[in-house]
């Protein structure tokens, strides 16, 4: 019984170890490939201050840590078929079959990042520098800071404290575009601004996905809670917490505009209008610049019949509107 128990125990050693090494194999030849990314980099920016802390490069030149990690990338990737292991296994299957260490057992950075909704409802505002609809919504940013309540909400119980009995829909109807009327409730402004908040925090999760695979870290964490507005961000193995909150807190230039399509009857109107003001303008109210047909010799016909199109449509000329060709509707 003792030696079946040995056995068993010496078997799962092996198995342990066999696990353990794939980790091992890839942690020395990711090594390498850091120490080769550094060395590039430090030719290519000889002036840089380069720090590499626990594997983790940061520098004083942005420039300079952006080549490292792209150096890097590309070298862990032209490396992938290279067999890193004594029995031949290759770095990207080890990789997948590496042991991976959370932020319990590896330390890291965890990081929550609360979506500033405040912008987006000026945004969506007629007059975002509305008295009543300013005072809203520093009251929701004041309440915002001891709750975990939805800035949405908070925004909309605010100002409906302030303003009993008032509605919501003439801050926010003219510049819908026909998606609210002035005399929508105040729920169905709530849920017009809602969706419009869902689809910018999934913006901004999704560019902070996009920044998050430079730190080059092991299976990173992100979620989005959209009902708080937070993203948390868990990091495994980071070492360097300057390095995340400039990454992450990076601005990204975000400008939402209402467009108009062409099945807006008044927008097509306007279009019509605006050609024949520019017809009048350039060729005269009869759409002709004062030329002698009488003249016109038969060579001409064609190049003559290619004007006469574009003084009779002379917006429609650089502005091309996206008609199907199948039904010939917008």
């Amino acid at each position: 019984m003792r030696a079946l128990v040995s056995i068993f125990a010496a078997l799962l050693i092996l198995i342990s170890l066999y696990q353990l090494s794939f980790t091992w194999f890839v942690n020395k030849h990711e090594k390498s490939m850091k120490e080769r990314a550094l060395t590039q980099t430090k030719k290519a920016f000889p002036s840089a201050q380069l720090i590499n802390k626990k594997g983790h490069v940061s520098s004083n030149d942005q420039a300079a840590e952006t080549y490292y990690s792209e150096r890097l990338a590309r070298l862990l990737d032209s490396t992938k078929d290279t067999k890193i292991t004594w029995w031949g296994q290759t770095y990207q299957k080890a990789k997948e079959s590496e042991l991976l260490l959370g932020l319990d057992l590896q330390g890291g950075i965890n990081v929550t990042l609360d979506v500033a909704l405040d912008g987006l409802i000026k945004g969506l505002a007629n007059n975002p520098k509305d008295p009543a609809l300013q005072k809203a919504i520093a009251e929701a940013q004041r309440r915002k800071l001891k709750s975990d309540e939805n800035f949405i909400d908070l925004f909309v119980a605010s100002y409906e404290a302030q303003n009993p009995g008032a509605k919501l829909a003439p801050l926010f109807a003219n510049a819908t575009r026909n998606k609210l009327s002035v005399s929508a409730s105040n729920q169905a402004v709530l849920d017009h601004i809602r969706s419009q908040a869902n689809a910018a925090m999934q913006q901004t999760f999704q560019v902070l996905t996009k920044r998050i695979d430079k730190f080059g870290v092991a299976q990173p964490n992100i979620s989005l809670d959209e009902n708080k507005g937070i993203i948390t961000v868990e990091l495994a193995g980071a070492t360097d917490p300057e390095r995340v909150r400039r990454y992450l807190q990076s601005t990204a230039n975000l400008q939402f505009f209402e467009v108009y399509t062409l099945n807006d009857q008044a927008m097509v109107t306007s279009l019509e209008n605006a050609n024949k003001a520019l017809q009048t303008y350039l060729y005269g109210s009869d759409g002709k610049d004062g030329a002698d047909s009488t003249t016109a010799k038969p060579d001409s016909l064609v190049n003559d019949s290619a004007r006469k199109a574009s003084q009779a449509s002379p917006l429609f000329q650089v502005l091309y509107p996206n008609v199907d060709p199948q039904t010939g509707k917008p």
